[in-house]
């Protein structure tokens, strides 16, 4: 009976998770244009920042502001290293992803803050990261940027093309995901969880608060900086401006939107922050207004978001069915 229970319990996750994936992987077969096959790709990357910033803000309850520092120390390190020794992708993405979670080692002492104190803090370190990607040239290229970034090899091959980007930024945002949806449900996701609840008492019960925090924080970092390799090889352009306070504002707002403690409404979250200026462009100046009304209407479905407002619509229309199927059964009777 538990076994049977079980299975269930895994059929009801993951099934819905495997068709929204394979519903993902066939939208180069069904957009050709790509342009869109380009925003498609951003949607994705932007899903794997919104993933790591989801196990800071939504399971630990820490309001980070300087996501988008480590996304744009792990763009910087992959293309620095593609460019000076060729190296290969998957090589520089993971010196990316660790170049960003050895910054935030930085980021260690103020742990022991609190709320808009550990926020402006974080804030804080964002700037100093993105005045030094402004103004060193001899590491960054200043305010020029990098280009002529080379395409990312697998295998010794080149991968060309818009399509084959997108697979690869699908493939990353699925590992990311299992990734952290195992991180969630282990022990130290469960202790996560109980200091974002009450950090006293997850201090009294014996939890390691600052440490817990710390890991997290190089978690979400290293992520970032995954990310931010992707972006490097996807755009191969990087300017600093790509890089303010106000991407690692989006990447909040992705967050929330999509539903704190959620990683599937993280990357939901990610889709329409990405996806909605573009629909919206064809109403010109009148773009950038709709989308922050979208944004306050989104905002309104709680800390649930959007993940939350699905899953109880879902509920609804399966207990509907029920009773109806139930009420066609008492008249046949």
């Amino acid at each position: 009976m538990t076994l049977s229970v079980m299975t269930a319990g895994v059929t009801t996750v993951w099934i819905p998770r495997l068709v929204v994936l394979a519903a993902i992987a066939a939208v180069p077969l069904v957009e050709h244009n790509s342009y869109w096959l380009h925003v498609f790709s951003l949607a994705l990357i932007g899903a794997v920042l919104a993933m790591g910033l989801q196990l800071l803000v939504g399971m630990a309850g820490v309001l980070s502001l300087g996501q988008g520092a480590f996304y744009g120390i792990g763009a910087y390190t992959a293309a620095s290293l593609a460019i000076a020794w060729q190296a290969p992708f998957i090589l520089t993405i993971l010196c990316g992803g660790v170049t960003a979670a050895i910054a935030s080692l930085l980021l260690i002492p103020i742990v022991r803050l609190k709320g808009s104190s550990l926020a402006v803090a974080t804030l804080g370190f964002g700037i100093i990261v993105h005045l030094v990607m402004l103004n060193e040239d001899w590491l960054t290229g200043g305010s020029i940027g990098m280009m002529d970034i080379p395409l990312p090899t697998l295998f010794g091959a080149n991968v060309g093309g818009e399509a084959a980007l997108y697979y690869v930024c699908l493939v990353v945002a699925a590992v990311v995901f299992l990734a952290l949806d195992r991180i969630a449900h282990s022990r130290f996701g469960r202790a996560l969880v109980a200091i974002s609840q009450d950090e006293e008492a997850a201090r009294a019960s014996g939890i390691a608060v600052n440490v817990c925090k710390s890991k997290c924080f190089i978690v979400a970092a290293f992520t970032a900086g995954v990310a931010g390799g992707l972006y490097a090889y996807h755009s191969r352009y990087l300017n600093p401006n790509d890089f303010t306070f106000l991407k690692s504002i989006d990447i909040l707002i992705m967050v929330v939107i999509g539903g704190l403690v959620s990683l599937p409404g993280a990357a939901l979250g990610a889709l329409i922050v990405v996806l909605a200026p573009e629909v919206l462009r064809s109403s010109g100046e009148l773009r950038l207004i709709l989308f922050g009304a979208l944004v306050i209407v989104l905002m309104g479905t709680g800390n649930r978001g959007l993940a939350g407002l699905i899953i109880d619509l879902a509920a609804s229309a399966r207990t509907a069915w029920q009773r109806r199927a139930s009420a066609k059964t008492e008249a046949k009777a």
